[in-house]
């Protein structure tokens, strides 16, 4: 089945490919409503701190969203877990579950871009060791077995050090929300995947559909070498940015003048 899915970074430029200097929850609500309305089976938020157009917060976008659609799955693509911190981010997902009443899905990685770093005082080279620290944190907080007492959660590793820590109210879903793991489809990014993950969330505008068939089946390789499931394991390919006309120009000048800035790649490339 094809599923139909928005992903939308929160601010205007995406959501509607204009100028304008503000945004309004009237905005956000009704481009979401809708959505729901026509029957898409998913919209989820991109995530940065700092960026070269506005931004609204994805965690704060995501809740309002929550509490004013019904049937819509909701969720992030992605939400970088290192600038914001694993213990907030899963309390912050968690919260949004339950109002979601279990709509949510996560979308997690460690963003590519070095602005949200420097603004957050976390060095940029250090993003893929910290996400698989951070990944393992979001693990350990979500898989309580046990429904009717929480846990505590000690965790020791070079950058995250936990003592006695439990997450709750535990989400809506259980044991948790399924995880998609953010990879543009390097061999160590894909294993990270294959070890943490529920699915794979790739880059529509970092891998072509070729590459994409073969990366997937890569990935399907390191899951069965670690006796992991297969057959529910899942994919998907997003981009927030889809504008649709007649006039092939007007596309063209969409690229140019509107996503080549804020995405500071070549019209060309995109």
């Amino acid at each position: 089945m094809l599923m139909k899915s928005i992903a939308f970074g929160t601010h205007l430029p995406v959501m509607g490919f204009v100028q304008e200097e503000t945004v309004s929850r009237e905005q956000l609500i009704s481009f979401a409503q809708k959505a729901e309305e026509l029957g898409y089976d998913s919209l989820s938020v991109n995530d940065h701190i700092v960026f070269r157009t506005g931004w609204l917060d994805a965690i704060s976008s995501l809740s309002a969203i929550a509490a004013t659609t019904h049937r819509i799955k909701i969720g992030t693509s992605i939400l970088n877990i290192v600038i914001r911190n694993p213990v907030i981010c899963a309390k912050a997902l968690s919260s949004i579950d339950i109002l979601s009443s279990g709509r949510l899905f996560v979308g997690l990685g460690p963003g590519s871009h070095k602005g949200d770093y420097d603004a957050c005082g976390i060095p940029f080279e250090d993003r893929w060791k910290r996400f698989s620290e951070a990944l393992e944190v979001i693990h350990a907080l979500w898989n309580d077995e046990n429904e009717t007492k929480s846990s505590l959660v000690d965790y020791e590793g070079k950058y995250y050090r936990l003592k006695g820590v439990s997450i709750d109210p535990k989400p809506f879903q259980k044991p948790r929300p399924p995880i998609m793991i953010a990879s543009w489809g390097s061999e160590q990014g894909l294993r990270r995947v294959a070890k943490y993950g529920d699915g794979w969330m790739a880059s529509a505008y970092n891998i072509t559909p070729d590459k994409f068939k073969e990366k997937w089946n890569l990935l399907l390789t390191y899951r069965r070498e670690l006796n992991k499931d297969v057959e529910s394991f899942e994919n998907s390919v997003m981009t927030m940015f889809g504008y649709i006309d007649n006039d092939k120009q007007k596309v063209h000048r969409m690229a140019k003048e509107i996503l080549s800035p804020a995405l500071g790649r070549s019209a060309d490339e995109l």
